[in-house]
């Protein structure tokens, strides 16, 4: 089954000979589809010599997956249902006045997005995250790991120190979240590897434990740009922020004439506040950019399970060869007030 992320237009296309026009329906579901499409689009060709209809679906997919809840787990459990949604996809073409069935086709989606360079309707492929080295904190969860498994498919876990062995098998043709590090690699970290069968070898990762004896590291927990949760460490200094809007407007006096030196002149209403948090995360190799980049780009992070909003816009991609240490400093701000004011 194909995968769709749809913050990237996702392209369905209908070029038929003889068709005077085209129709997709739309069946988008979190769970068992309906016997009616949710939408149904169509189009008339652009003329009698270009006979190709296009409809882009993203749009509409979108709408069904949420990340209003998250629970950090280092534990296997099935991917929530709200997280992705599937699609299916019926094309039509339009002879004179008759809808012929041309094709039905089923798709998993969720909420990520290809780079420009990966071209139109990318496949960024079964997991959720990019492949290369992390890091955690032994105190603390080192995250999950989003698998559309298929059939066969086990995780091998290889304990850095050790290299004691564990292997799990995943549930067939489902989607999972896995823990990057299992309870018994907690202190020494472990290699990752998905196996599709006894031998085919299709992903392998590396989570390496980091202790910070001076600083309390930021845990920040975002979706990247498979529409999975990931998590990262800011493991040196940060700084926190408190910021306070108001309205003002000029008082009226109780007593004019008589007036108080202690009542004042200008009052303020509506008063609230923001909080902001600066991080650092600590030396960090040449291609933590990619992380850096989907951090940039999420539109979901929590800041120590608080929910944040990036207030960073640009920053340099550093490369060794420039800079031979390489730390990032991210600023975030909270994204509720500091009274509450939720209605």
């Amino acid at each position: 089954m194909a995968n769709i992320f749809a913050r990237s237009p996702y392209l369905i296309k209908i070029d038929e000979a003889g068709q005077s026009g085209s129709k997709v329906e739309l069946f988008l579901s979190n769970t068992t589809f309906s016997v009616n499409p949710q939408y149904t689009l169509s189009k008339l060709i652009p003329a009698s010599n270009n006979l190709e209809t296009l409809y882009d679906i993203s749009q509409y997919i979108r709408e069904y997956i949420s990340f209003a809840s998250f629970t950090p787990t280092n534990t296997f459990t099935t991917n929530p249902t709200a997280q992705r949604v599937n699609v299916r996809v019926k094309r039509y073409k339009l002879v004179v006045s008759t809808y012929t069935l041309l094709d039905t086709t089923d798709y998993i989606a969720f909420d990520g997005y290809g780079y420009y360079e990966e071209g139109s309707n990318p496949d960024l492929g079964d997991f959720g995250l990019t492949q290369q080295d992390y890091y955690f904190n032994v105190t603390e969860d080192a995250g999950i790991l989003r698998v559309v498994t298929g059939t066969g498919y086990t995780a091998l876990y290889t304990n850095l120190t050790t290299s004691l062995s564990t292997s799990v098998a995943l549930t067939n043709d489902t989607v999972l979240d896995i823990a990057r590090v299992i309870s018994a690699n907690q202190n020494d970290g472990n290699i990752v590897e998905i196996f599709d069968g006894p031998s085919t070898l299709l992903a392998t990762y590396n989570f390496y434990p980091k202790e910070e004896c001076k600083y309390t590291p930021v845990i920040i927990d975002f979706v990247n740009k498979f529409g999975a949760w990931q998590r990262e460490l800011f493991f040196k200094a940060s700084n926190d922020t408190f910021s306070v809007e108001n309205t003002e407007y000029n008082l009226l006096q109780t007593d004019s004439f008589n007036y108080s030196v202690l009542e004042g002149q200008r009052k303020v209403f509506n008063a609230n506040g923001k909080k902001s948090i600066k991080v650092n995360t600590d030396w960090v190799d040449e291609n933590w950019k990619e992380t850096l980049k989907q951090i940039m780009l999420s539109e979901r992070i929590l800041i120590d399970n608080k929910p944040a909003k990036i207030n960073t816009k640009s920053t340099e991609l550093f490369k060794h060869i420039n800079t031979k240490q390489i730390n990032y400093t991210l600023e975030f701000e909270f994204a509720y007030d500091v009274i509450n004011s939720v209605i």
